[in-house]
């Protein structure tokens, strides 16, 4: 973590993690007829922004429980060998939103196929070629869902409504975003500041 954050940040972080948790623990699909796990009428369905008091910063989650069109690798597109192998070791990422600054926590994707690929590669580097329907201009097979790498192959209007924009040294949520779609600033950050203000 670049910038430590106040204890009662990572408080309410952690506890919202162990909540989101025991969502997707609860209703994966574990039986061999696809069929997902349910929840107790009790349990509340919250996120995947959490508004935190306001002497914290928000919260968005980037997790399959929320979004399950996530579940596709950004390299091969597979989405039969991919599993969720828990968040981002790195903590959650800075958003620039409309009102405040917000935090965005992303979960990582393995894809087996491309591990695969990748060990395969290893072993061909004898001078023979290898096939494969790789994207070759992205590497690896574990992709965190708050990375530029993950997003590399997605255009903005693809991703559902909600998830964050994230760029290679910043990160946007998804209202800040569509309102600079929609103003088209050609102007500085002041003047959209400006604009923003006398609206």
């Amino acid at each position: 973590m670049n910038n430590p954050r106040p204890q009662f940040q990572l408080q309410w972080e952690s506890e919202i993690v162990e909540y989101v948790q025991f969502l997707w623990e609860k209703t994966r699909t574990r039986s061999k007829k696809g069929e997902p796990g349910k929840l107790g009428v009790n349990v509340p369905l919250l996120g995947p922004r959490f508004m935190p008091p306001s002497y914290l910063k928000p919260l968005n989650i980037v997790h399959p429980f929320y979004y399950p069109q996530l579940a596709r690798c950004p390299r091969c597109g597979s989405d039969k060998d991919t599993t969720w192998e828990g968040w981002t070791s790195k903590g959650p990422r800075e958003l620039h939103g409309i009102f405040c600054e917000e935090m965005a926590l992303g979960a990582q994707l393995h894809c087996n196929r491309c591990k695969e690929t990748s060990k395969s590669k290893l072993k061909a580097r004898n001078g023979t070629t290898h096939s494969s329907d790789s994207d070759s201009s992205i590497e690896g097979y574990c992709f965190t869902t708050t990375s530029t790498v993950y997003w590399k192959s997605w255009e903005h209007w693809a991703s559902s409504g909600g998830i964050p924009i994230f760029f290679y040294r910043c990160a946007l949520t998804r209202d800040l975003f569509d309102l600079l779609v929609e103003l088209r600033p050609s102007s500085t950050s002041a003047g959209l500041h400006q604009s923003c203000m006398s609206h």
